[in-house]
């Protein structure tokens, strides 16, 4: 049972162009997400999956400067871009997939081990961080298996009856907005955080107050694997810096 990490990630953002490749700690924020994920008990490999553009080139040097598997493929479909990816990096018909996004600079390993530990601890195709219900948004994981994966990809490009273009379009882009929207083909289960976790911080990065409240927090602890447990902590001794960020707002995946 192979764990494969498939982090997203593009230089293409329109809110802040180029943000994965933007400083913290002296290290490019995309190099961080990928040291953090290194962490985690139960990553076997890590590999990030980015489009085929030209304008992802330094991302890509980025990461092979840093010794990170690259991926390269579809700009608009990142499910296929998804599929495609594992189909290399994990062959194994039990394999396992974690998704997270090149723009949460406070991935947690301990977090992520413990939605892993969810799956395989129960009988699901799906399983997710309960982002932002009960947990801070910027800690999102994402685990699925292998198989759904394969499912909901076939179901996108070759059994769409019945799915408008604009759905199809949506399930292309967002890698697992199939899954979850179709509870009746797919098991699925959640991670939900106690009180402590339930805050309205914002830890991702969209924009450029976004990067501006990660910033601070890195150059408070100068320590590249901060825990979640002590940004928590200390964002709630300091209230003022998640103000930094707080008219943020977050992009919807749909109407």
């Amino acid at each position: 049972m192979k764990i494969t990490c498939i982090v997203q990630a593009r230089m293409g953002s329109e809110r802040l162009p180029g943000k994965v490749i933007k400083k913290v700690l002296d290290k490019p924020m995309i190099i961080t997400v990928l040291d953090r994920l290194k962490k985690s008990k139960y990553i076997d490999d890590i590999v990030l999956a980015t489009s085929i553009s030209e304008k992802e080139e330094v991302l890509v040097d980025k990461c092979e400067q840093y010794n990170y598997k690259v991926f390269r493929g579809s700009e608009a479909d990142v499910l296929e871009r998804y599929k495609e990816a594992a189909d290399i990096y994990n062959k194994e018909k039990d394999g396992i997939i974690i998704r997270v996004t090149g723009d949460c600079p406070l991935i947690d390993a301990v977090i992520l081990d413990n939605v892993v530990t969810n799956f395989i601890c129960n009988d699901y195709d799906y399983v997710r961080l309960d982002v932002p219900e009960t947990f801070v948004r910027g800690f999102d994981v994402e685990v699925f298996s292998k198989a759904a994966l394969n499912k909901a990809y076939y179901a996108v490009h070759e059994n769409y009856k019945g799915i408008s273009k604009e759905e199809i379009d949506m399930y292309k882009e967002h890698v697992t907005l199939y899954m979850y929207r179709n509870p009746d083909r797919f098991k699925i289960g959640y991670v939900k955080g106690s009180s402590f976790y339930k805050k309205n911080y914002r830890l991702c990065v969209d924009t450029e107050d976004d990067f501006k409240l990660i910033s601070e927090i890195y150059n408070h602890f100068k320590d590249e694997f901060v825990s979640s447990k002590d940004v928590i902590k200390f964002l709630d001794n300091n209230k003022e810096l998640a103000l930094i960020n707080s008219d943020v707002k977050q992009k919807k995946v749909c109407k």
